[in-house]
Order: structure tokens, then sequence, then C-alpha cells
């Protein structure tokens, strides 16, 4: 008999002096001083985007062979790659329109009924469902939807990972298509920019990483100092692993795909 999963893709947020999301951490996260200075180049570009300025060292490849492989065992990471691969113009064109708040289709003006139509989420979960032999109820949320499609071409574009990531480039603002006047999911973005642009590295193998592994446990080993210096002074922040995954995905996408040389003399370049 076939056995019935349900898998989601969830996640929570709440801020508005502070951040409370999903299930705490080992231990809180509280702020370690962040004051938002600038540069030593004297430019508006601020610290806190910058990527480190020595050189940066990737992660074992043995390790990322061992995570890609774990990973690439699970029903969400097939089901996220199978609608990504079946139609890579509508994943860009989600992603583009959409951002971090994202939690209703007719903010992109379609309705439950057309998201079948246009997406191919029957199709890939049946796939997906049939090679492990098994059943699943999924819920295909906005917030799922945008989560799958930027995991998927994330890792799609860097298979061997942040090959993107120069030393002391920079990160811009990101624009807001649906979220301008939502400061809940501009702390949470500004957060995750910030852990993303102190250590390509540590998030990226996080990233990689399959839920509920022993690597992952590893891999948020590593990612868990970086939090304290992105939060505003008396800021605290109890959050999952599943939603951090969520938040630095988001801030992987950005960096990878907006990032630029630090330079004083054309600061514009980078606000």
């Amino acid at each position: 008999m076939k056995r019935l999963i349900a898998f989601a893709a969830c996640l929570t947020l709440a801020a508005s002096t502070g951040m409370v999301a999903g299930v705490a951490m080992p231990s809180a996260v509280f702020a370690q001083g962040n004051d938002n200075d600038y540069t030593p180049l004297n430019s508006r570009i601020r610290r806190d985007r910058q990527f480190p300025t020595e050189p940066l060292h990737f992660v074992d490849p043995a390790q990322l062979g061992a995570a890609t492989r774990d990973r690439g065992r699970s029903m969400e990471d097939q089901f996220s790659r199978c609608i990504f691969e079946r139609s890579n113009e509508k994943a860009f064109d989600l992603i583009e329109r959409t951002d971090f708040g994202f939690n209703r289709f007719d903010q992109i003006g379609l309705d439950g009924g057309e998201v079948m139509d246009r997406y191919p989420i029957q199709t890939c979960l049946g796939r997906v469902t049939r090679s492990h032999n098994t059943g699943a109820r999924l819920m295909y949320t906005p917030a799922a939807m945008r989560q799958w499609y930027i995991q998927a071409a994330y890792l799609d574009a860097y298979p061997d990972g942040p090959t993107w990531a120069v030393a002391g480039n920079v990160v811009p603002d990101r624009g807001y298509p649906l979220s301008a006047n939502n400061p809940a999911v501009h702390t949470a973005m500004d957060f995750a920019d910030c852990v993303v642009a102190q250590s390509p590295n540590a998030t990226d193998f996080f990233y990689r990483t399959a839920p509920g592994s022993e690597l992952e446990d590893h891999a948020i080993s590593a990612v868990v100092p970086l939090l304290g210096a992105c939060l505003p002074q008396g800021q605290q922040l109890d959050i999952s692993p599943q939603t951090l995954r969520v938040w630095l995905g988001e801030g992987l996408w950005h960096a990878a795909n907006n990032n630029f040389p630090a330079t004083a003399e054309n600061p514009q370049e980078v606000q």
C-alpha cells in the first residue's frame, strides 16, 4: 500500500521592534553592536553588504558533493527541480515579479485555479511520487512557489558553490516589486543580505545541505556566529533552521545576481 506523505514549504515572519520566527535555534541570537558604519573607503557602501576582502575559501568538494547527494534524494528537492526544468522562463518570471512578501497569487494577477494551469505542479508532483512509490499532498502557497523556484534556479546556476562571490565586492540594496511599504519584509531581507555578505561560503553550504542531515548541523555551526552582527542594537532573534534556510536562500539569490566591485569614485553603482 502506498504511503501518504505531505510536504510543504512553510515560513513565518513577525517583525516590529524585533524578529521572531519559527522554532528557536539552540540559543537565541543577540545583536553584537551593529551600528552600520561605513567602509574605510569613505563611500556610501555599508560594511554589512561587503564580502570579506581577504581571498574567499570554498567548501571542500567532497563535502559539497555529499551535500548535493543528500539533498537530491528529498522529494521537495526533486519537485522543485522538476517545476524549474520544465519551464525556466516561467520560473524566472515569477521570481522577478515577486519578493519575500509574496503571499497572494492575485498580487501577480493569478487566482488559485490559474496557478495549476500555468505551472507544472501536478505533472511534477505525479513524477516525484511515482519515483518514490508514494502518495503526496502538496500545499502550493505563493511563498512556497517562490522558495522552490529560487532554490532550483540558484542550485542550477551554481552547482559548484558560490563561484559568483568575489572578495571585496559589495551588494546593493534590493528592490521590492510587491513589498515596498512592508517593513517586516525589509527587516528580514536586510538581515539575510547582511549574513550572506559576511560569508557567502558558509551560507551557501548551509543552503545546499539536506534539512535534518548531519551536514546541516555542521553547516549551522558555521552560520550561527554570523547572525548577531546583523541585528540592530537591542534586538533578539529566535529562528528555525527551515526559516533561516528560506531567508538565506533569498539573500544568496540577491547577492549572486547583484554584486559589484567597491569603488569610492562611483558609489552610485552600489546604492
